[in-house]
């Protein structure tokens, strides 16, 4: 049994360290690629077109296409969150499968491999929740006052009070992968990461293209419920996670640091069995390249050494949150504000609010 007695309380602003030893006391296995995943999930794409496939041939009630719509719905998401795994290298050893799992993954989504490696991989992973660095953090309220692709993202975002926010998850996840395709790409912040705009313009509206191509095939009524249906669920399930995972916690100036500015959520276990536990989303900002499989080990060892560092809110909760708390980062990044200053409260009394459920 590890003895944890000299490390003890280990302070969270030291992420070098908190790495360190967690990577010396989790087991070797904990590292390993995990393939039997990315089967899994390729073996759910015959399905996902079986339903399409049902969808437009037969005639069903409105009740019965809603609910294979869902199924849908919930599959594309699980094949995308298993690509999502794919492409940080944590479960084929080949690149090649890693982006066929990538293609079916992302491609429901309009969202190409090359994309989501320059976008997510590069760019959002290494500076998660960094001012200017990270393309899909909260902007703040000076950028809000200068740029207009920031009065459009926190007119998007919860908290905000626009009409826009109570409807934007539905396409927010699609939308971030084309603002970086096509704007967030071209900015200084971004020159580090390794795209081919020209391909992954093209491969995109190739990939946009087959899918409306497809939707004539199938019909108004059959394309509505095969396709664009499930693309809008897929999107809120995304999306459900991906707003409580940062938009509650800190903004930093300069280090990434995913035992400050990265939460987890508390969710159903059904939940983190369909969805591959990305609930354990802190963990995966730690070691991005470890299977999830192993995330809870993972944090039963970071609450051991420091826990202070882990950082896990009730999933409802923290989404009731989301949508009461103001959407605009102060200048330091560490308040939440409305657009004129006022409303204004600390991420740390956030933190605390949703930890004391």
């Amino acid at each position: 049994m590890t003895d944890f007695s000299s490390s003890l309380p280990m302070p969270p602003d030291d992420a070098k360290r908190l790495r360190s030893e967690l990577r010396r006391v989790l087991p070797p296995e904990a590292f390993e690629r995990q393939p039997l995943r990315g089967i899994v999930a390729l073996c759910l794409v015959p399905v996902e077109a079986a339903l399409i496939w049902v969808l437009g041939t037969w005639t069903l009630p409105h009740w019965a296409c809603l609910l294979i719509a869902f199924v849908l719905g919930q599959l594309v998401t699980a094949v995308g969150l298993a690509a999502h795994e794919a492409l940080h290298h944590s479960v084929f050893h080949s690149r090649k499968w890693e982006s066929l799992l990538g293609w079916v993954g992302f491609a429901p989504f309009l969202v190409t491999p090359g994309n989501w490696r320059a976008w997510h991989v590069q760019a959002h992973h290494s500076a998660a929740n960094v001012l200017v660095r990270d393309p899909d953090i909260l902007p703040r309220r000076t950028d809000w006052h200068t740029q207009g692709f920031a009065k459009l993202f926190h007119a998007m975002s919860p908290g905000s009070g626009h009409w826009l926010s109570f409807i934007s998850f539905s396409v927010f996840f699609t939308a971030q992968g084309q603002a970086f395709l096509w704007h967030h790409c071209r900015l200084p912040a971004f020159q580090h990461v390794h795209l081919h705009r020209a391909r992954e313009r093209v491969l995109t509206v190739l990939v946009t293209a087959g899918w409306v191509a497809l939707g004539w095939v199938l019909g108004p009524r059959a394309a509505f419920y095969a396709l664009v249906l499930p693309l809008l669920i897929g999107n809120v399930t995304l999306m459900i996670y991906i707003a409580t995972n940062h938009w509650m916690q800190p903004a930093a100036e300069e280090t990434d640091n995913p035992f400050v500015n990265t939460a987890s959520v508390e969710t159903h276990p059904l939940m983190n069995w369909l969805h591959f536990n990305f609930s354990y989303h802190q963990e995966h900002h730690i070691f991005p390249a470890q299977s999830p499989k192993y995330a809870p080990l993972l944090r039963k060892h970071l609450r051991e050494l420091s826990p202070r560092a882990s950082i896990v809110y009730p999933h409802l909760h923290a989404l009731r949150t989301l949508y009461r708390r103001p959407a605009l980062y102060s200048a330091d990044g560490q308040s939440l504000m409305g657009r004129d200053g006022t409303r204004e409260v600390s991420t740390t009394e956030l933190r605390r609010q949703l930890e004391a459920t």
